[in-house]
């Protein structure tokens, strides 16, 4: 450790401090203060923290000397690039990376902000190459994880680790990758990721892929005294692709969705229905897929893809409810017109289905589209409504501005039952004390309510809805700040 110290007096200190003493002392040359700064890096000690000790001496300098404090780091940055890529530590991988490696990474990543303009970039690079190499193992390791190490440095250290992605990386590793470089590298940067994803994920779905996690799970099998038949691995490894796509690659896809390439991967993802000649077990694990893939698409979905969302939403019941999210995102009116059959639809086995339609539909029409959607909803006397959908066509229509309440007050008197339960529902989020009058008139009505979820409510007619509604009315009335803001239908 004092090798270079030949020479020099120092005072009765352990020998960490006489290192340091050196690296303050301006009456040693830079190359000598520069190889202290190294040694006090390389040290190992248990009872003592050569790189807390580095930092503090580093610091302290900066306030005296900002020269010499610039040209002692500059020169411990070749030595601290090489420590970090290895040289002199050997370490058994399995270990986690070595200690002086970590060491020096740390130095490194400190220093940074006292190196001058000219080696600055060349540390950066060092320092996140270094977690790049083994993200999953190294991402914690030291004092500094590869988090605040990314965040504090910025853009221009997002983009190195556009390297470390590879299908080889652990779920986990690879989605905080794609998270890191989504929220802080630019436009550049997330496209390189992105296209790199892409690449990733298409060849999960290849027999490359397969045979790689094959020979993984030999290995395992192998250290464990254990065989298996080729079928067995094969399937194993079949199984095993489909976590490391579902709860790896497409969720880092969610991260850089903004990205053009990863937009439209994940749209062809949820295209590619399984064919019916599948077994069940592989059908559902395409629909996983498929119902990731839409879910990754969350708020980057665009109206370029808004037929294709409409297809699916239409006709597939396998990804149909996460197809009409991605179509809320959009919010394009475009999309109602097609949207109508489902809202005219009778069938009660899929209620549930013009329900989600209709939500949309108002969300996407305002109070423009009330009077029609409410003229399309079917009115055969056979017709189920369960009690939430009617809640929920309420709901929409209670949050539109302006509010369609002239509609919606003359819906009191509809002979369909079903627009008058509207009507209440609507009024009870959004009216006034004025017009608990008009609801009263409803409380005799005795038109039987008809859907499943009436019964479990004890709510058999009309009238015990309006009963309910007054009651729902006055409780958020007897709140000031609900009361102030329903100025509803007078």
């Amino acid at each position: 450790e004092m090798r270079f110290v030949t020479g020099v007096q120092t005072c009765a200190l352990p020998i960490s401090g006489k290192i340091v003493a050196v690296v303050l002392a301006d009456r040693y040359d830079i190359s000598l203060r520069t190889e202290a700064g190294l040694a006090l890096i390389e040290m190992e000690r248990n009872d003592e923290d050569g790189v807390e000790l580095l930092q503090q001496a580093i610091q302290r300098l900066a306030r005296q000397d900002e020269e010499a404090t610039h040209a002692i780091v500059d020169g411990m940055a070749p030595g601290l690039i090489a420590l970090m890529e290895g040289e002199g530590a050997e370490q058994d991988e399995n270990l986690g990376p070595p200690l002086q490696q970590i060491r020096a990474k740390d130095g490194a990543y400190f220093l940074i902000s006292h190196a001058t303009a000219e080696t600055r970039p060349s540390l950066v690079s060092a320092v996140v190459r270094w977690y790049a190499r083994d993200f999953a193992n190294r991402s914690l390791a030291g004092n500094y994880s590869v988090e605040q190490v990314v965040r504090s440095l910025g853009a221009p250290a997002a983009r190195q680790l556009v390297d470390a992605m590879s299908y080889e990386v652990p779920q986990q590793a690879l989605i905080k990758i794609a998270e890191l470089i989504g929220q802080i590298g630019d436009d550049e940067t997330k496209a390189l990721a992105g296209a790199r994803l892409v690449e990733i994920e298409t060849a999960m779905e290849g027999q490359e892929f397969v045979d790689w996690l094959k020979s993984k799970i030999n290995e395992s099998l192998e250290s464990q005294g254990r065989e298996a038949d080729d079928g067995r691995v094969t399937n194993i490894a079949l199984v095993n692709r489909e976590g490391f796509i579902n709860t790896g690659a497409i969720p880092a896809m969610k991260h850089l969705a903004s990205v053009e390439a990863v937009r439209n991967r994940l749209m062809v993802i949820a295209l590619a229905a399984p064919s019916p000649e599948m077994n069940a077990t592989s059908q559902e694990a395409i629909n996983t897929r498929r119902q990731r893939a839409l879910m990754a698409l969350q708020g980057n979905a665009t109206e370029a893809q808004l037929s294709q969302l409409l297809d699916l939403a239409l006709s597939d019941p396998a990804v149909q409810d996460y197809a009409f999210d991605r179509i809320g995102d959009i919010r394009s009116a475009d999309a109602i017109p097609r949207l109508w059959p489902l809202v005219q639809n009778g069938d009660n086995e899929t209620n549930r289905q013009r329900w989600r339609a209709g939500e949309l539909v108002l969300s996407l029409g305002g109070a423009d589209v009330v009077t029609e959607f409410l003229s399309k909803l079917p009115s055969d006397s056979d017709v189920d409504y369960l009690p939430q959908e009617l809640e929920g066509y309420a709901t929409q229509m209670s949050q539109m501005t302006p509010q369609p309440v002239e509609v919606i007050e003359r819906q009191l008197s509809a002979r369909e039952w079903y627009r008058r339960v509207i009507a209440l529902n609507f009024i009870a989020r959004r009216g006034t004390e004025a017009d608990i009058a008009k609801m009263q008139r409803l409380a005799s009505d005795r038109t039987a309510v008809v859907g499943d979820g009436w019964e479990s409510r004890e709510i058999e007619t009309v009238g015990k809805v309006a009963e309910a509604a007054i009651a729902a009315l006055r409780e958020r009335l007897a709140t000031p700040a609900e009361a102030a803001e329903g100025e509803g239908s007078e």
